[in-house]
C-alpha cells in the first residue's frame, strides 16, 4: 500500500537528499491527459506527473541524477513516422526534459549519463564528436556545471567521453561513464575513431587512481555490470545473457573492486527494475519512469550523509489504480539496515533468500508495486543471483549448470534434424527435375 509523500525542508536535515530518475523513455508524440498505461513509454502527462511527484518527495534536493535512456524506444522510427528529423526531434525532446528539470529544481547539482536509447542513430548505437552530442552538451551544461562543478563537462560530453563533477558533499565526486560502448549489443554509428570502450576503461582507471586523499567517487553509468536477468528468464534460463562484453565487463568490475576504498557507491539504470548489485562496488539500480515493461513508474530519493555515506533510499511509485504517487519501498526499513553499503547489500541479499517476507517486499519493489510481479517461486533465484554474481559464479548460484550443459546437445540435435531435412528436400527436388 502506498504511503503519503512528506516534504522535508532542506535546512532541517543532517543528510542531503538526492533524487535519481532513470529510463524516462519520453515519447514526444504521445498525447493524452492520463499518464501512460502498462506496455507504453512515457507520455507528457506521465512526465509532468513524475516531475510534480519528485518535487513533493523533495522540493529542494542537493543533487538530481539522470541515469540515462531519456528518449523513447525506437525513437528514430517514431520521428520518421511523424515526418520529423530524428536528430532534431531528439534534441528538442532533450531540451524540453532538461528545461522541465531545471525549472523544478533550480538549485540542484545535476549529473547525467547517456543510455542506449539516447542517440538518434539507433538503439545501442552512438558516435563521438557528432553535432548531436555537441548540442546535448550545450543543453545539459547549465545543469551539470552549476556553480562550476564540472568545468570540463561540455568538451568531454561532446566527445562521447566520461566526465567528473564535484558534488555538494565535499568528499564526493561524480564519475560519470558512457558504458554503452561496452554493451554486448553496441554498434558504432558512423566513423567513430579508435576504441571508445577501451578509452573509457583507461580513463576510469586513471581517474580512480588519481582521486585525492579523502575523496570518494559516486560512479554513475546507465548499464550495470553482470547478468541481464530478464533476458535470461526470457530464454527459459537456457542462456545466460550478460549486459556487457566479457573482457570489458571483467576490466570494469576489476577496477571497481581494486579501487573499492575510493568508491562511495554506484548508480545505474537500464533494467527498468529497482534493485541493487555488489559487483565491484555497491550499486543502486534505479527504476524506470516508463511503464513499458509492466512496472509502475518510479524514481528514488537517496539520503546521503555529509561524510559521503549512503544512509538509505526510498522508492516513490505511481499507482495507476489510485492515480497517485507515494513511497512504495524503503531499503533500511525493508532489510533492517542503517546504511546502503556493500555489507548491508550482502545482508539484504541473504535476507531475501531466507525470509519470505523480505523476498515478497523485494519482488514487489522490483516492479515498483505493480501487480505484474515477475518473480515466482520457480524463477526468483535468477534475479537474486544477479545481485552478487556474474559468469560461472552466476551459473552455479542460479543452479543452471545442467540446463546450460544440455543446451549444446539440444542445439546439435536440432542442427542434425535441420541438415537432414535440407538433404531430403534437395533429393526430392533433384528427383522431380530428373522426372521432367
Amino acid at each position: 500500500m502506498l504511503l503519503a509523500l512528506f516534504l522535508v525542508p532542506a535546512q532541517a536535515r543532517a543528510d542531503q537528499a538526492w533524487l535519481v530518475v532513470s529510463d524516462i523513455h519520453l515519447d514526444p508524440y504521445a498525447g493524452g491527459s492520463a499518464p501512460s498505461a502498462y506496455g507504453s513509454d512515457t507520455n507528457w502527462a506521465l512526465w509532468r506527473s513524475a516531475l510534480t511527484a519528485m518535487q513533493r518527495a523533495d522540493p529542494d534536493p542537493e543533487v538530481v541524477i539522470v541515469a540515462g535512456d531519456l528518449l523513447a524506444h525506437h525513437f528514430s522510427e517514431l520521428a520518421r513516422a511523424h515526418h520529423a528529423s530524428a536528430g532534431a526531434a531528439a534534441e528538442e525532446t532533450m531540451r524540453r526534459v532538461a528545461a522541465g528539470l531545471a525549472a523544478a529544481f533550480p538549485r540542484a547539482q545535476f549529473a547525467i549519463a547517456l543510455g542506449n536509447n539516447d542517440d538518434p542513430c539507433g538503439d545501442y548505437r552512438t558516435a563521438a564528436n557528432t553535432p548531436y552530442l555537441k548540442a546535448l552538451a550545450r543543453i545539459w551544461a547549465p545543469l551539470v556545471d552549476r556553480n562550476g562543478a564540472a568545468p570540463g563537462f561540455a568538451r568531454a560530453f561532446a566527445a562521447g567521453g566520461p566526465y567528473t563533477a564535484q558534488l555538494p558533499v565535499r568528499s564526493l565526486r561524480a564519475v560519470v561513464l558512457d558504458d554503452v560502448y561496452w554493451s554486448v549489443l553496441y554498434r558504432a554509428c558512423g566513423g567513430t575513431a579508435g576504441d571508445p570502450g577501451a578509452a573509457a576503461l583507461a580513463w576510469l582507471g586513471r581517474t580512480l587512481a588519481e582521486m585525492p586523499k579523502g575523496t570518494h567517487a559516486v560512479v554513475i553509468a546507465h548499464i550495470p555490470a553482470g547478468v541481464d536477468a530478464a533476458s535470461t528468464l526470457f530464454t527459459h534460463r537456457l542462456l545466460v545473457v550478460p549486459f556487457l562484453q566479457g573482457t570489458d565487463e571483467r576490466a570494469y568490475v576489476r577496477d571497481l573492486a581494486y579501487y573499492g576504498k575510493r568508491i562511495a557507491f554506484g548508480i545505474a539504470g537500464h533494467v527498468h527494475r529497482s534493485d541493487f548489485r555488489t559487483l565491484g562496488a555497491p550499486t543502486v539500480i534505479a527504476p524506470s519512469i516508463s511503464p513499458i515493461y509492466d512496472n509502475d513508474p518510479a524514481f528514488l530519493r537517496l539520503r546521503v550523509a555529509l561524510d559521503g555515506t549512503l544512509h538509505d533510499y526510498t522508492l516513490y511509485a505511481y499507482d495507476p489504480q489510485r492515480a497517485a504517487w507515494g513511497s512504495e519501498f524503503d531499503f533500511d526499513a525493508a532489510y533492517g539496515a542503517r546504511s546502503v553499503d556493500a555489507a548491508a547489500m550482502h545482508a539484504a541479499h541473504a535476507r531475501i533468500a531466507n525470509d519470505p517476507v523480505a523476498r515478497a517486499r523485494w519482488s514487489s519493489a522490483l516492479v515498483a508495486g505493480s501487480p505484474h510481479a515477475e518473480v515466482t517461486a520457480a524463477t526468483w533465484r535468477t534475479p537474486w543471483c544477479a545481485q552478487t554474481h556474474a559468469g560461472d559464479a552466476f551459473v552455479r548460484c542460479a543452479g543452471l549448470r545442467r540446463r546450460l550443459f544440455v543446451l549444446p546437445i539440444v542445439a546439435g540435435l536440432l542442427g542434425i534434424v535441420v541438415a537432414a531435412s535440407l538433404v531430403l528436400i534437395i533429393v526430392r527436388l533433384g528427383g522431380r527435375r530428373r522426372a521432367r
